[in-house]
């Protein structure tokens, strides 16, 4: 009697187990399931507010409007969507390939990301003289088929350039206007910046025989010879005092913007 009560006790017990194993299996695959469909959740949802990007690979191109897919350039060679990058006052794009990396970085001229347009510095020139920068500035169309990029000023290339102009410091009446005018920031520490620490450059003509683009700063010589016929608005540009605030994006882009000549990204 106590054998048989000792047998029915063992299997119920292993019954009890074999139930809670299987229960166990089963939980263990519907986490699984779970985890997967979660995870291809998250990689719909980030493929689905990836920003679009194409390049250029010269002003020239840029001005003809022949961009190219960066997502064709990568295709076979990796699945990373291109990604933009902050770098110290600008940005770079990583795509996941090493080639492609290279030629955004050393080759292309221009990144258009979503709405925003990035220019690469790498071989533009002020005065023969590099830019604070190698890796990519924002920029906006100018007058259709010109340029207009932000670049952060520093000592350095005020001396080299002999501009005569110092690092802004003091922040302008209207330096409440910031590169979220031009459109979206993606999170660029350029967006973060106060628009007094830049000035505008113009981008108006392709490579030299060297590869070397000059650029033009827009600065009171230039605004002067602007703004010559619309007196009110050089009165406007010149109401700021203070040289180096004056010359500031802070300060110009308002009037470009209402001269026409340069229109919000996000238009």
């Amino acid at each position: 009697m106590l054998i048989d009560v000792e047998k029915r006790y063992t299997f119920a017990l292993s019954k009890r187990q074999s139930n809670n194993l299987k229960y166990n299996n089963k939980r263990i695959r519907t986490m699984k399931k779970n985890v997967f469909v979660l995870a291809l959740f998250c990689i719909v949802s980030m493929m689905a507010n990836a920003e679009v990007a194409k390049y250029c690979m010269s002003y020239d191109d840029f001005v003809a409007g022949n961009w190219k897919s960066v997502d064709e350039l990568t295709a076979g060679r990796t699945q990373q969507v291109c990604q933009m990058k902050n770098g110290d006052h600008c940005v770079y794009f990583k795509t996941g390939d090493k080639e492609s990396d290279e030629l955004l970085k050393k080759e292309a001229f221009a990144v258009m990301y979503g709405k925003q347009l990035f220019v690469n510095c790498r071989n533009l020139r002020y005065k023969d003289v590099s830019l604070e920068t190698s890796k990519y500035v924002q920029a906006v169309r100018y007058d259709k088929d010109k340029l207009c990029i932000m670049s952060y000023r520093t000592d350095g290339l005020t001396a080299l350039a002999s501009v005569g102009t110092l690092v802004a410091g003091v922040l302008v009446d209207d330096t409440a206007l910031s590169l979220g005018l031009l459109g979206t920031s993606i999170g660029c520490d350029i967006a973060n910046s106060k628009l007094s620490d830049f000035a505008c450059f113009l981008v108006d003509s392709g490579a030299n025989e060297k590869g070397k683009t000059a650029i033009t700063r827009i600065n009171d010589d230039y605004m002067e010879h602007l703004l010559s016929n619309d007196i009110p608005l050089l009165e406007r540009y010149k109401a700021v005092k203070a040289k180096h605030n004056r010359q500031s994006a802070a300060n110009i882009l308002p009037i470009l913007m209402e001269k026409g000549l340069v229109e919000s990204v996000a238009n």
